[in-house]
């Protein structure tokens, strides 16, 4: 069955372009005839070019480590730490403390024992209830600690 061109054209109206640069006119890059497998002209180049159809969220270095249940536990763990001000704040190296805030990063971890309960491998479980258990009892020393 032979392809006919509709003449039907996808103008590309982003404010940015891949690489995440602002574009000087929206409509700046028309990407071209519809193609039938429904990629853009740009989307099958990288297929050419030996680069996945479906790139990574832009930005994203691809050596940086994939996002799973461990790493988000880790990071609400290094987020609480943070708040209770056991860690100084790496973008002013001050410690800074905000004990509600750290309550409520140590609910959500909460939240998420309960939700994930039955559906975790054994080191995900022992993993959050070693950070919760932690976090809590730094919580009730950080929130004894006076501060003059």
């Amino acid at each position: 069955m032979a392809e006919e061109d509709s003449g039907f054209r996808v103008a590309d109206r982003r404010k940015f372009t891949e690489d995440g640069e602002l574009r000087d006119s929206p409509n700046e890059a028309p990407s071209g005839p519809a193609s039938p497998g429904g990629a853009s002209g740009a989307a099958q180049g990288r297929e050419r070019a030996g680069e996945s159809a479906t790139s990574p969220i832009v930005g994203q270095d691809s050596r940086e480590p994939k996002m799973d249940f461990p790493t988000l536990v880790v990071s609400l763990t290094s987020t609480a730490m943070l708040q209770m001000g056991l860690v100084p704040n790496p973008a002013t190296q001050k410690v800074e403390k905000n004990l509600p805030a750290a309550r409520q990063t140590i609910d959500i971890l909460e939240i998420l024992k309960d939700k994930t309960q039955g559906n975790l491998k054994p080191e995900e479980t022992r993993l959050l209830d070693r950070c919760l258990h932690d976090l809590k009892m730094s919580f009730v020393q950080s929130s004894q600690r006076v501060t003059l």
